[in-house]
């Protein structure tokens, strides 16, 4: 049997029997970028400490979960996500969408990459791919407690891959952003805001030369 995540719950145990696996079984995370590369150390049982394993637990549910009934850290009939003010999402698009394109959703269509032509799958695929899997997230500061948590994060990751058809750089790509998380009395997630430069993030992750095959990378990852 795998051990236990130390920063992520509901993955194993008699409440996760029944679970619709996304890959057909749990997820079985390599923590070692993230503990090597994070600029903090919370002490067990501290807010920041509980903030974080939250978003992680939330994010693996998202990714790796088919069935919203399986979600265990929000409240289904409440939760929404937005980001940067734009239109709140539901539990179930979160989870038919995929993270990535919700996070990169943009209001205008973007020349970096147009999460309205993506699906989860081609979205995994793609930022996966650019980051060999090794993209991890932090907790920098929580500015107040529950019901309202406010915090800042921190996401980081060298870019080992191309990313629509733009090389590798190897560089170390870095988002700092701010989140506004409301939870129940359950401490199950409620509502979820986040802002970040989304522009600036994919910038960066074109920087490296463009490959002369057109459109190399479009539907490389729907296959």
């Amino acid at each position: 049997m795998a051990a236990k995540d130390p920063y992520r719950s509901h993955i194993r145990g008699d409440a996760e029997k029944t679970t619709y696996w996304r890959h057909g079984e749990p997820p079985c995370y390599d923590n070692s970028a993230f503990e090597e590369g994070r600029s903090k150390v919370w002490p067990s049982g501290s807010l920041e400490e509980i903030v974080q394993n939250l978003v992680k637990t939330w994010e693996m549910e998202m990714s790796h979960k088919c069935h919203v009934e399986d979600v265990k850290t929000v409240d289904h009939q409440l939760f929404t996500l937005a980001v940067n003010g734009r239109t709140s999402k539901s539990v179930d698009e979160v989870v038919r969408t995929g993270t990535y394109n919700i996070l990169l959703q943009s209001e205008a269509p973007c020349a970096y990459y147009d999460s309205s032509k993506e699906n989860f799958e081609s979205s995994h695929h793609t930022f996966h791919h650019a980051f060999n899997n090794k993209f991890p997230w932090e907790v920098l500061q929580v500015y107040s407690g529950p019901p309202v948590v406010v915090f800042k994060w921190r996401h980081w990751g060298r870019m080992k891959g191309e990313f629509r058809g733009h090389a590798a750089t190897g560089e170390l790509v870095e988002i700092i952003g701010v989140a506004v998380a409301t939870v129940n009395s359950e401490l199950k997630l409620t509502s979820v805001e986040v802002y970040f430069d989304q522009e600036q993030f994919l910038k960066k992750l074109c920087k490296g030369k463009k490959s002369s095959l057109e459109n190399v990378n479009a539907n490389a990852s729907l296959k």
